[in-house]
């Protein structure tokens, strides 16, 4: 019987130790951060979901409607009609550079605005969709303009592209396709940036 009182105490020690190296080891939460900046990031990561979900369900109706190839046998193309990706290098750097990186995701927003109205007029059918993910992608714009007021960060307002690219006139529906799919990859590097930059 007089065992069982030291081992009592032991095993209460070991609970209360294992207890202490838990806390200790739990990482430290984002709400550490600017209370605001931290709502914007995960306010504009459930608005950039729900965008994605835009993207691919146009995406796909678009290839079925077009009889598009596999998405595999459409890359080769993307070279040829230069589709690339806007810039985002100040999102890449280790320690982000907020301030440019934000005004790289508008910039690149005001680019895909451009190609979204391009191909409007160019497949009329998509309208309605198009303006409606234009509404969407200027709204997004916004949210990152006036979070960079707030955050008292440089201001740039970028014009909406008035030149008709290149690739919409020389491979029309090929070419709408694949803008729609790189769009769904800045989509990625939006949400990638929102967590990079904002911790």
């Amino acid at each position: 019987m007089k065992s069982a009182a030291p081992s009592g105490i032991t095993s209460l020690v070991c609970i209360a130790l294992w207890q202490l190296l838990m806390c200790s080891a739990a990482p430290i939460t984002e709400s550490s951060g600017d209370p605001e900046l931290i709502q914007f990031k995960w306010k504009n990561k459930e608005f950039v979901a729900r965008m994605k979900v835009e993207i691919a369900d146009l995406k796909e109706l678009m290839h079925t409607d077009l009889n598009l190839g596999a998405d595999n046998q459409l890359l080769f193309m993307q070279g040829f009609l230069g589709i690339g990706q806007v810039d985002h290098s100040h999102c890449q750097v280790a320690t982000c550079n907020m301030g440019g990186c934000f005004k790289q995701l508008q910039a690149g927003l005001q680019t895909y605005y451009g190609y979204l109205s391009h191909i409007k007029q160019i497949l009329p059918k998509y309208a309605n969709r198009l303006s409606a993910l234009q509404l969407d992608t200027s709204n997004l714009s916004t949210n990152i303009q006036l979070q960079m007021e707030e955050s008292s960060l440089p201001v740039v307002t970028y014009p909406q592209t008035e030149n008709q690219p290149t690739f919409l006139q020389v491979q029309r529906e090929i070419g709408s396709y694949l803008v729609l799919r790189k769009f769904m990859m800045f989509m990625d590097i939006i949400t990638r940036a929102l967590n990079h930059c904002i911790v």
